[in-house]
């Protein structure tokens, strides 16, 4: 796959990208175009390999040819089922060849695919159906203790739009598509061949960690044009295996894992729930190039047992001192580093970006430049007035994967009058064109009258050897308003104590950025979100300070106790 470079100018206040149209390398901009489009160049090479839990581990190879028929097959199945451009089908599923073809197939009819999560409890799952006003559900039967399709069955008095319930794993599913086998396929290519970017196309929601998910509403195109700029940015090509366990209904997993693996005619190794022995197998037996993993996916696969012993010379895209590149049996490209950049869910991931070719040291320094179309300005907090370059404020933000609006609201509800998003991200940009983001602004401490980005000394802190886990807040304070208060889970055997980790961050941050206190965790202790992705940080916050109402800080030994 060959494009333009992606560039950034700041003539005036502000930022902006490359021109889309200038952009070459570019595919079909819709889903469905997309699907239609990488079968076309790719039709017999295998798109997905799975370990199918549902039936006895067997394992599931489609080509790119498969893909786009079984999402055929559902496109007909949804349509004699009644679905029409423009209604809500949601997808309940983890990573399985099924919740492709459900996606794709939602895409081809022209219904708007609902991204919903499997860690998701029902008493979230429901108002998030009722608020997208999902009609149908796709789903499995099983998945670890959960049971979807009887979840659903006792919440359906509370669902009243849900009319159609299917679940993939067992006969019914088949028995779904085999409706829509009679039909015409005359609809579906229809359905395929019309819609527009700019209608409606994707709701995913938020993996929040402080408040009720919230929906995102994104067009067509949206989706379609990070499948394609990320496959640059990864640097994926048709020999890509790349292995994840990201679930697809995470803007990372849709486009950095699925997506930007389909756009390069790589094949994706998958793997729904997470498992450090299966996932090593997989990546021996699959000859995986491109481990995509989580911080602590990378570490368990460290520390299991079969680390040392599985064969991972078919790695290439590992970086720097990450866990693979340390590991005996690879040798890895040592041009690849794992890209860096900024996004949110509302512009359906990266905004701005450095691509896998970027050094260490560019990486470190900036979030990239901004990916083609997109526009960037920083602005007072407090005044909205316009910033220039090198001084923090206010990130606002258009482009062309940004979202239509929320969920439940009207785009003039999300947007001000010129169309611009606010963020409320901190950032700034500097004269060479790169984006720089700060932190939240709700997120910012602020003790002793100056600002603490929390984000900014949790990077120093990645850099720290003992340090496994760390997450910074801030804690109220009568005399300085704030204190900075690190909470952290040192790495298996490691040793240190609150004096080590302030002596390390002396060095590397301002003297007001040293955390007031450092309190030390055990493995799982720190609270996390439903998801598993975030910290919940109010559920944190409280427990650190009952901690430091009680406790001392003395040196601390990491791993199990």
């Amino acid at each position: 796959m060959t494009s333009a470079t992606p560039g950034s100018s700041a003539p005036g206040p502000g930022l902006t990208g490359p021109p889309l149209e200038e952009v070459g390398g570019l595919g079909a901009t819709t889903m469905t175009g997309f699907l239609g489009d990488v079968a076309a160049r790719y039709g017999p090479n295998e798109a997905l390999v799975f370990d199918d839990p549902l039936a006895f581990d067997a394992t599931v190879r489609w080509s790119y040819d498969d893909v786009h028929h079984h999402a055929r097959r559902v496109a007909r199945a949804l349509r004699v089922d009644g679905v029409r451009p423009g209604d809500r089908v949601a997808v309940l599923m983890g990573n399985r060849p099924e919740a492709v073809a459900a996606l794709f197939g939602i895409a081809i009819t022209g219904a708007v695919p609902v991204m919903l999560s499997t860690f998701a409890p029902m008493s979230e799952l429901t108002p998030m159906v009722m608020r997208a006003e999902v009609s149908v559900l796709l789903t499995q039967t099983a998945l670890l203790s959960r049971r979807f399709p009887e979840e659903f069955g006792r919440a359906r008095a509370d669902l009243p739009l849900l009319r159609t319930v299917v679940a993939a794993g067992g006969p019914q599913w088949e028995a779904f598509l085999g409706t829509g086998d009679a039909a015409s396929d005359l609809a579906v290519d229809a359905s395929e061949a019309d819609g527009h970017g700019d209608d409606e196309g994707l709701v995913i929601f938020s993996s929040g960690s402080t408040d009720t998910p919230k929906g995102m509403v994104h067009d067509r195109r949206a989706p379609a044009l990070q499948f394609w700029f990320q496959a640059r940015i990864f640097r994926r090509d048709v020999d890509t295996r790349m292995w994840a366990a990201l679930p697809i209904f995470w803007t990372a997993g849709l486009n950095s894992a699925m997506g930007a693996t389909l756009a390069a005619g790589g094949c994706w190794v998958m793997q729904e729930t997470f498992e450090p022995g299966a996932a090593l197998a997989l990546l021996e037996r699959e000859r995986v190039t491109e481990p995509y993993s989580l911080p602590h996916q990378t570490a368990a696969l460290a520390e299991h047992a079969d680390w040392a012993g599985t064969d991972l010379s078919s790695l290439r895209c590992v970086y720097g001192k990450s866990a693979f590149a340390r590991h005996p049996s690879v040798d890895g490209d040592t041009t690849w580093n794992n890209p860096v950049g900024y996004g949110l869910s509302e512009t359906c991931a990266f905004f701005s970006a450095h691509d896998a070719s970027t050094s260490r040291e560019q990486l470190r320094a900036s979030h990239g430049r901004l990916l083609p179309g997109n526009e960037a300005r920083v602005i007072d907090p407090t005044t909205g007035a316009l910033l220039g370059p090198d001084t923090d404020g206010e990130l606002v933000i258009k482009g062309p994967t940004l979202m239509v609006r929320y969920l439940g609201t009207t785009p003039g509800e999300c947007f001000d009058d010129d169309g611009w998003f606010h963020t409320g991200d901190i950032g700034r940009y500097d004269l060479d064109g790169n984006l720089h983001y700060v932190g939240r602004r709700t997120e910012m401490i602020k003790t002793g009258g100056a600002n603490v980005s929390p984000a900014e000394v949790e990077v120093q802190l990645r850099a720290c050897a003992p340090v496994k886990v760390a997450r910074v807040i801030g804690l109220p304070d009568d005399r300085l308003g704030e204190v900075v208060v690190a909470c952290i889970t040192l790495a298996e055997g490691a040793e240190a104590g609150a004096d080590d980790i302030k002596a390390f961050l002396r060095s590397r941050v301002s003297s007001y950025k040293v955390p007031k206190h450092v309190l030390f965790f055990d493995d799982g202790e720190i609270p996390m979100t439903s998801s598993g992705s975030k910290v919940h940080d109010p559920e944190l916050a409280a427990l650190a300070a009952g901690r430091l109402a009680t406790s001392t800080q003395t040196p601390t030994v990491g791993g199990p106790t």
